[in-house]
């Protein structure tokens, strides 16, 4: 009995390492053996009777399969990377059987074999409707010091978008009606989206479909007395015992439209169109399967006119055995959370009362019982409850959204999921479900590759595979091989519907007249104060710059420099901004400064050294409580942008730094400890400013200049958002609006989804609030 070792050896009990297998054996049956995939014994047929180097030996190979991949759903897809300089893999399990001489007695209908021949040689005059520049655009990926990867920030603009993905043809799509349950009207427009739709949901013929082997898959027949099947997928590797039909292929697409097309009436419209509980397709197959089944048991005769019936091939009683264990439910749309009252509210407004029951998973104290999401038509969550309930630590005990097989999963805005290795990303492409769908605008935000994620959420094989995705698209593209765009355009003209506003009918005619939109750019003039300040604060910024560049740490301080240039930009809104307090909103609860002290505290009582009493930080911590100004033991003035030392000594910022020898640390006024720049603590405040905005207020030309555009549009009664990157800036101009009477609301991180929903309803529906202040980050 021959013994194989784990690094293309071969050995015997009595005589040790004999010889090594052939390469090609090696590089599949390692990773299988490694991972105990499968069992390997070999028998010596024949060798020489002395044996020298470079003889050969005949071995006769038995393989065996673990015995958990069939007991149990399972799913192996080991993969051996060729070379460094490769990407293309080595798939074990399908090039054994190759070796062992196994041939798959149903052939995959589609392989990558197919992919190859089927490409054309390269035509630089192929006229894909993209230019070089857009090609060389795309390629907008710089890989940080970090090693991650920073997309650029210039978005693809929309005629790019367009001539990539394609516009439909509103004169070749046909027209639904709309569903009885649905309260308002439908434009031409929308209900050809919703026989789109319906259309690609469909699929083939259920009761065909149910017993026809996926296209992507091969099966084989195993030399095993209980006559297990083994599918193997042609593009990814993978492995399974359950039988791979084609119910699992795509149902569902990308509705692209832009905005203001309706694309939430539009997936209303479908809801109530057709909703069903998960696995419905399969239990309609499994039932149809019995029959046929017992009709066939019972010795019934066909006759000739009689239709076929659709041979079942050895394996499909495994069907569902991972499915059948997640319970059915109805219509998961996820969303990101601003928007879960807008969809909550739409399908009250839309929908006949009780035509669809609505459950929103969303707060700490949500349920994760699988029946209770289950009952529900439709389930609204968002993008992080989704992320949450995937980084769960045990995989198979995710529970949640993760325990019910979904009728379908509807991503708003699904350009969130567009960086394949994000946690959400990968998360939404988890989820179990029957039908799958994108909704945006813009399905390519800075990159071709965003496509890609949507495809592998959406199960569009073999294009959810990165292996395949990378070679035939990426990277053609990035190379500057318009073959990859066009395979792209290829892909996506069945499964995705995208509109513009300059879309036509049938007659010509735009599908929607809106108002035309007027984009309009003020130019601000800095005053001599500002430009001062800014000057000021350039001039400093650079000398910083050129002491990284002296030190040739450049790479080193990437994010003091940005730092420098985010301060370059605020000042230009409102030189305030730069005054802004870093970590007083981070300590602004006293009890964790109080537990910042004594944390400090216990480090120095290992070095040794004298720390500040819990009665006097308790002391400290209280004043701050009360409130109480207190004066600079340096200035003898009441404090101006107070810190906190590690000892618990509070002075104004200035005057502390100003004390010291070095800029990065020096001795504490007080007490004569060493102390060091990082380890000072802003005072916490009401105000996240080192000034009293309020009592200093002065407006800057940009603040100016808002105003004036607000005053006018107060005049007509027309309502205004305000968007911000920065929420400090939204505090100071609060102060501007309140002076001159305008009344306003806010919406930032800062509050729930309740109160969102309670801003939103209260900005729509008061006509005298006229201003609605908006955190970038929250839209």
């Amino acid at each position: 009995m021959l013994r194989y070792l784990l690094c293309y050896r071969f050995s015997t009990v009595a005589f040790g390492e004999i010889g090594r297998i052939p390469n090609e054996w090696a590089r599949c049956l390692l990773p299988l053996v490694r991972d105990k995939k499968v069992q390997v014994e070999g028998v010596c047929k024949s060798a020489p009777n002395n044996l020298g180097l470079m003889d050969s030996i005949n071995l006769s190979v038995s393989v065996y399969i673990n015995s958990t991949i069939l007991r149990k759903s399972h799913q192996t897809s080991v993969k051996v990377p060729t070379s460094s300089g490769d990407e293309t893999s080595i798939h074990p399990l399908p090039t054994l059987f190759r070796l062992l001489g196994l041939v798959p007695f149903k052939k995959a209908d589609f392989t990558p074999n197919d992919l190859y021949t089927r490409k054309r040689p390269l035509d630089v005059k192929d006229g894909s409707g993209v230019s070089a520049r857009l090609i060389n655009a795309s390629k907008n990926k710089n890989s940080s010091v970090d090693g991650s990867t920073a997309e650029n920030e210039e978005a693809i603009s929309d005629n790019d978008l367009d001539n990539i993905v394609g516009v439909a043809n509103g004169s070749e799509l046909e027209e639904m009606e709309s569903p009885s349950a649905l309260l308002c009207d439908l434009r031409p427009y929308q209900k050809q989206a919703l026989h789109w739709m319906v259309h690609l949901e469909k699929g083939p013929c259920v009761d065909d479909a149910a017993t026809t082997l996926h296209p992507c898959w091969d099966a084989y027949n195993l030399a095993d007395k209980r006559k297990f099947v083994v599918y193997v997928n042609a593009f990814s590797g993978e492995a399974t015992v359950e039988f791979p039909s084609t119910l699992q292929m795509s149902r569902g697409g990308i509705l692209a439209d832009a905005m203001g097309l309706g694309k939430t009436i539009m997936t209303i419209s479908l809801l109530l169109a057709h909703t069903e509980r998960g696995g419905s397709l399969d239990r309609d197959a499994s039932s149809q399967a019995c029959t046929e089944s017992s009709e066939m048991g019972n010795g019934s005769d066909q006759s000739p006119s009689s239709p076929k019936k659709v041979a079942r091939l050895s394996g499909f009683d495994k069907l569902r055995k991972q499915k059948q264990t997640l319970i059915g439910g109805g219509n998961l749309i996820i969303c990101p959370m601003t928007l879960i009252g807008q969809w909550k509210s739409e399908i009250e407004s839309h929908a006949e009362p009780g035509a669809l029951s609505i459950y929103v998973h969303y707060g700490q104290s949500r349920p994760k019982d699988a029946k209770i999401l289950a009952q529900s038509d439709v389930v609204l969550t968002t993008y992080g409850v989704v992320a949450s309930e995937f980084s769960s630590e045990n995989a198979e005990e995710r529970g949640g959204l993760y325990s019910v097989r979904w009728f379908r999963v509807v991503l708003d805005e699904a350009h969130t999921i567009k960086s394949s290795k994000s946690q959400i990303s990968m998360a939404a492409a988890t989820l179990v479900a029957d039908r799958r769908w994108c909704l945006t605008g813009t399905p390519i935000q800075n990159n071709l590759e965003d496509i890609y994620s949507l495809l592998r959420f959406l199960r569009i094989e073999p294009w959810g595979s990165w292996a395949w995705w990378n070679k035939l698209i990426q990277k053609p593209f990035e190379d500057g091989d318009e073959r990859g765009l066009s395979l792209v355009q290829n892909i996506l003209r069945p499964i995705m519907l995208r509109r513009t506003k300059f879309s036509t009918d049938r007659d010509g005619r735009p599908i929607l007249v809106l108002p035309p939109a007027e984009m309009k750019v003020i130019y601000c003039e800095q005053t001599e104060a500002e430009k001062d300040f800014y000057d000021a604060l350039f001039k400093r910024s650079k000398v910083k710059f050129d002491q990284f560049v002296e030190q040739g740490r450049v790479l080193h301080n990437y994010a003091s420099i940005l730092e420098l240039l985010l301060r370059l930009r605020q000042c230009c809104d409102h030189p305030f901004l730069v005054m802004s307090r870093g970590d007083t909103q981070e300590y602004s609860d006293l009890g964790k400064l109080a537990k910042r002290f004594l944390k400090g505290g216990k480090g120095a009582m290992e070095e040794g050294k004298e720390i500040p009493s819990k009665a006097y930080i308790q002391e400290v911590v209280q004043e701050l409580q009360k409130g109480e100004q207190g004066e600079c033991p340096i200035c003898l003035e009441a404090f101006e942008d107070a810190v906190l030392t590690p000892c618990a000594h509070r002075l104004c910022r200035e005057c502390l730094l100003s004390s010291w020898r070095t800029h990065m640390s020096g001795l504490c006024p007080v007490c004569r400890k060493e102390v060091s720049k990082q380890e000072l603590i802003t005072a916490p405040t009401d105000s996240r400013f080192r000034v009293d905005v309020d009592k200093n207020w002065v407006e800057s030309s940009k603040v100016s200049a808002l105003l004036r555009e607000l005053e006018s549009f107060r005049s007509s009664g027309a309502k205004s958002i305000v968007f911000s990157q920065w929420t400090a800036f939204l505090d100071l101009l609060q102060i501007p609006l309140s002076r001159n009477s305008i009344s306003f609301l806010r919406l930032d991180g800062t509050l729930n989804q309740q109160q969102r929903e309670k801003v939103i309803k209260q900005f729509s529906e008061d006509s005298d609030i006229l201003v609605c202040f908006l955190s970038c980050l929250v839209y």
